[in-house]
């Protein structure tokens, strides 16, 4: 692909044409908020639940990181990435 025709397709990108309402943003945030905090609880749940299984015990230990570590993924890419990006193209 040479210069002209890329330059031609880029022209024809409209960003408008795959903007979402604000209220459509507004939505999936509140979304994002109830997914993190739910993600929060099921770590804190499997916590209280298994919290007497010994460091020994692999599969459990290691899964109490793993809940932490989703709930902590989920809250940065909700806040940072996702969300913030749908507000930069609504219309």
């Amino acid at each position: 692909m040479n210069l002209k025709e890329f330059l031609k397709l880029s022209e024809a990108y409209d960003p408008k044409e795959y903007a979402a309402t604000k209220r459509d943003v507004k939505k999936l945030e509140m979304k994002c908020k109830k997914a993190e905090k739910l993600l929060a609880d099921i770590s804190k749940d499997f916590v209280k639940i298994h919290n007497g299984a010994p460091s020994s015990h692999t599969v459990l230990y290691n899964h109490k990181y793993k809940f932490n570590d989703l709930a902590r993924d989920a809250s940065v890419l909700f806040d940072s990435g996702l969300v913030f990006y749908m507000k930069t193209v609504t219309i």
